[in-house]
């Protein structure tokens, strides 16, 4: 029987964030209210309250599906990372900017990442500044595997390389985010320009 409960749990939660997800995606998070979102999901509006919350609860569980489809992606390139660190980061990104554009729009990622600001000290920014820190730790997997092969000479701490090359992958993601006129290709070419910039400048790599 507890069984059975888990699952009907499990199914329930499910169905909420993809309502959500499509609601927020066609409507707006900021014109989507949680009353409705319980009735297309077919429970009541107490339920997505002892699941989520809150509205903005809901958004970050959103996020952390995302990311949770992401690493697997990401985790796929790095078990075949490119002979060239720069091309194995510059894919990093890539991947990124593709999956998150196409699990939210951009104008719910404006939200989300408004909100990790206005809201830094509480338990939403805490949680997401979490979230990023998988991230951030995920491409430091990527730093080791190029610190593994030689072609990143062994001084160069993993840690503090993984948290810069995603800071820099993070400043053209929310340039991304932030205008909707602008491609992945031309992003992508930024990218990969900060990272010739980056690595000619630092001098981390070893020849291949």
């Amino acid at each position: 029987m507890a069984g059975l409960r888990e699952r009907q749990k499990s199914e329930r939660s499910n169905r909420i964030l993809d309502v959500a997800r499509e609601r927020f995606n066609q409507h707006g998070y900021g014109d989507v209210s949680l009353e409705s979102i319980a009735e297309d999901a077919g429970v009541s509006v107490v339920t997505v309250y002892n699941y989520y919350g809150s509205k903005a609860g809901l958004l970050l569980a959103l996020v952390k599906e995302s990311d949770f489809l992401l690493i697997r992606q990401l985790r796929t390139l790095i078990a075949d990372a490119p002979p060239d660190m720069r091309e194995g980061v510059a894919q990093f990104g890539k991947i990124m900017r593709r999956h998150v554009v196409k699990y939210l729009t951009r104008p719910t990622w404006r939200q989300i990442l408004a909100a990790s600001v206005i809201e830094g000290s509480s338990s939403f920014g805490r949680d997401y500044l979490k979230l990023d820190e998988v991230l951030i730790r995920t491409m430091e997997e990527m730093v080791t595997v190029y610190k593994a092969r030689g072609t990143l000479i062994s001084r160069v701490e993993s840690g503090s390389l993984a948290d810069t090359l995603f800071a820099l992958q993070n400043m053209r993601f929310f340039e991304f985010v932030a205008d909707d006129n602008l491609t992945e290709e031309e992003v992508d070419e930024k990218f990969r320009a900060d990272l010739e910039a980056f690595f000619e400048s630092r001098l981390t790599l070893r020849s291949v």
